[in-house]
């Protein structure tokens, strides 16, 4: 009913097609190990034998060990007369290379190569009908595409041949805040849709009542559920792909490891080649032209692009970004996720005063665009407010003073676990970071400075025998933050200069403060519990009844679940999972089909 729902006002017969049809689809050989060495080492020794083969990796950046790029580059020196054909998104819209455009022509052009090395964009809506030519299928899945991607790019070649596989333990990826039921998902949305517009309204003196919050429930809904079915197979990844093999007609086969010395060679071979291949990237990237606003506008808007083109438009995107001179640590640091980092700690500390300014235009924008509505995943990804104020709640830059020792049993230290603990769901939302009873307040304070690219630096275990603590510092580094930010600085100052917007709010703030506008609590402004909360409360309640009900078997679990409505079965697993998060895996274990009783 869900999916009939996207319809909208459109009228539509639904029909079931049901497919008895059960594919035998072969031997598929599941390699084990932290990476896929083992399987690179069989790979190498197959390839030695002769034949041609398919391999399917699920990365294709240079970075990436166990892409496309670095383990083309690791072939070609390994076996320099093997003909290599490698296709990736940056491949086949470049026109000077062999696969540009080769998507059109797949079963021509794969016949004249001895190893294709093919990324996710062999993952949809492409048939490989060529009997005869592969010898086998390989394929690398590091976590980052969900379940169902995988076995669709294992089947991409129609062929029965044998399959070789190696799948992390565990995705990398999740949905929303990462929660394995719809109802967390929904609810971690609408809490943070909610404070987001409450702490905007209350900090730039403006209403935002206008803003539709219930926009396309229906596709909302479904987000959900896709989410929470990915983040259940996301936590253990590996199972579910080795089960979706088994139903599609593999039969699974344990391959067997490698010889130590040939794998820790294939790690060390595949770590120099991503090594200098990335290293010229990068220096490539920082030694391109420099372009105009135009001409970046152009290189953006164009599909086909060289090599050189996309470096020209990755220099002028970070020149932009920084404004600083584009390096190849830059380059680098940037691939690393830096700026949402540095961006987060600008608006914690210098920047401050601009940021109610930056989140309610955007607000205002996403508003205008939607004509009022919202679609609160993109609106909360866009708001940092609420991030900032969590941080400044948990006086986060009071670890940032050089030479000052901290121990976890400091009052600050013992404040700040507190604090944390108390808002542990409002910090999974807004920040992802998860928090609990067993971290120590130096572990918390790790996780959450490593939001903005800083840590505290072990000294040592001091103090007298027998009562010796652990003694961490911060000590600065030059990374060149301090730079960017004075960049950054002048160019917010100007566009308030040369603007009409006032950004005199209730939130003045030359410097970090706490306790301004209070985060979200479980009440209205009224002081009456809201509609959210009291929900929630019978969510809990039902909750309880149903750890009763696992307790006594599924049947009865499944029968307690048919009682209630859909919204309230999602929620009590939710609760269920914050509750009992060991019952709740073994339940997932016993019944793997559990979402089907969501309805």
């Amino acid at each position: 009913m869900s999916i009939l729902s996207l319809a909208g006002e459109y009228r539509v017969n639904p029909f079931v097609i049901v497919n008895n049809y059960q594919s035998v689809s072969g031997k598929c050989y599941n390699y084990s190990g932290s990476n896929p060495k083992n399987l690179i080492a069989a790979l190498d020794k197959a390839i030695a034998a002769g034949g041609h083969h398919l391999l399917c990796c699920s990365a294709q950046k240079a970075k990436s060990k166990w892409g496309t790029q670095a383990l083309e580059q690791r072939f070609k020196q390994k076996f320099p007369h093997l003909r290599i054909l490698r296709i990736d998104s940056h491949s086949v819209l470049d026109p000077k290379h062999p696969a540009f455009e080769c998507i059109a022509y797949l079963n021509e052009i794969l016949t004249q190569y001895d190893l294709v090395i093919a990324s996710p964009s062999l993952e949809t809506g492409v048939s490989i009908d060529i009997r005869g030519h592969f010898d086998s299928v390989w394929g690398i899945f590091q976590g980052v595409q969900p379940v169902d991607s995988v076995r669709q790019m294992l089947a991409r070649l129609r062929e029965t041949v044998d399959r070789h596989i190696w799948v992390s333990q565990y995705g990398m990826g999740t949905v929303g805040n990462g929660s394995t039921s719809m109802g967390g998902l929904l609810r971690s949305q609408d809490i943070a849709t909610q404070a987001n517009i409450a702490l905007l309204s209350a900090a730039d003196n403006d209403d935002y009542s206008f803003i539709d919050q219930n926009f396309q429930p229906e596709s909302l809904q479904t987000w959900g559920k896709r989410g929470a079915v990915i983040n259940v197979q996301m936590r253990r990844y590996q199972e579910f792909v080795l089960k979706g093999l088994v139903a599609d007609g593999y039969t699974v086969i344990d391959a067997d490891d490698s010889d130590p010395d040939e794998t820790k060679e294939v790690v060390k071979e595949v770590k120099a080649a991503s090594k200098e291949l990335y290293s010229g990237q990068c220096q490539g990237v920082s030694e391109s032209d420099d372009v105009s606003d135009a001409e970046l506008k152009k290189l953006q808007e164009k599909r086909v692009k060289t090599q050189e083109e996309r470096y020209q438009q990755r220099k002028g995107e970070l020149s932009r970004r920084y404004e600083v001179e584009v390096t190849p640590e830059l380059v680098e640091k940037d691939d690393d996720g830096w700026y949402p980092q540095l961006r987060l700690h600008y608006y914690l500390s210098v920047g401050r005063q601009f940021l109610v300014n930056r989140d309610s235009k955007r607000a205002k924008g996403l508003a205008e665009a939607g004509e009022n509505a919202i679609w609160k995943p993109d609106f909360n990804k866009g708001q940092m407010l609420s991030s900032v104020l969590l941080l400044e709640k948990l006086n986060l830059l009071q670890m940032l003073k050089t030479g000052v020792r901290l121990r976890g049993s400091d009052e600050r230290m013992q404040e700040l676990k507190r604090v944390a603990l108390e808002n542990s769901y409002l910090i999974k939302t807004c920040l992802n970071v998860t928090v609990s009873e067993k971290l120590t307040p130096v572990a918390i304070a790790q996780k959450l400075l490593s939001k903005i690219d800083l840590r505290l630096t072990y000294v040592g275990r001091l103090g007298p025998r027998g009562n010796r603590e652990s003694v961490y510092q911060f000590v600065a580094s030059d990374d060149g933050r301090d730079s960017i930010f004075s960049k950054w600085l002048k160019r917010d100052e100007a566009v308030i200069a040369n603007s009409s917007v006032s950004v005199t709010s209730n939130i003045n703030v030359p410097a970090p403060i706490t306790d301004t506008t209070p985060l979200p609590s479980n009440q209205d402004m009224g002081g009456q519990e809201n509609s959210t909360h009291s929900w929630w409360q019978q969510v809990k309640s039902h909750s309880a009844k149903f750890m009763e009900r696992v307790e006594s078997g599924l049947e009865a679990a499944k029968e307690f679940l048919s009682t209630l409505t859909s919204d309230e079965r999602w929620g009590v697993m939710v609760a269920f999972e914050e509750a009992q998060p060991v019952m709740f895996g073994q339940l997932v274990a016993d019944a793997p089909d559990w979402m089907l009783w969501m309805g």
